[in-house]
């Protein structure tokens, strides 16, 4: 079923294209992280993102996994594209807002809706949860949120289109 893409999906897919990532498998950090001409670093400590004179840094932490780093680049690369200032110097609920951003353009972007609605998934979730964090390179309750929003988004679109058929 072909569903429409909200604005940030658009955004997301938009991104993607311009990069020549159609696919997860594609689908690579580094050159993100080029593409945005931003510097990974590994340490161990809590990722985080710097900006000094207009150049981005990212840093990742070493001790976590592959998938979770990944996650946390896409956070933070969110507030690079999204963002712009010192999230310490504005009110917590500016900051607040920010964050529920960043997030949502994470779950948007490590798991594309126009590439995980080419995928056929399993009707038992577990299963399903199991495609989308090995397909994407995502933690798996990462992977049972997003299916959870991708549900939801499905559900909305055929409740309308039954809606709409109904009143014509």
């Amino acid at each position: 079923m072909t569903i429409h893409l909200s604005h940030l999906e658009e955004e997301v897919k938009k991104i993607y294209i311009k990069l020549n990532m159609l696919t997860p498998e594609d689908i690579d950090m580094e050159r993100i992280a080029a593409a945005f001409k931003i510097w990974t670093h590994y340490e161990k400590t809590p990722s985080s993102m710097f900006c000094i004179n207009g150049l981005y840094s990212m840093v990742l932490d070493s001790r976590s996994s592959r998938q979770q780093q990944w996650e946390d680049f896409v956070h933070e690369l969110g507030h690079v594209i999204k963002h712009c200032g010192n999230q310490f110097n504005m009110n917590r609920m500016f900051r607040q807002l920010q964050e529920y951003q960043a997030n949502s353009f994470m779950y948007h972007f490590c798991v594309p809706t126009f590439m995980l609605e080419k995928i056929s998934l399993p009707c038992m979730q577990s299963e399903a949860i199991k495609i989308i964090g090995d397909t994407f390179n995502v933690t798996y309750p990462f992977a049972a949120k997003r299916l959870a929003m991708y549900t939801r988004k499905q559900f909305s679109f055929m409740w309308y289109r039954q809606l709409y058929s109904i009143n014509q």
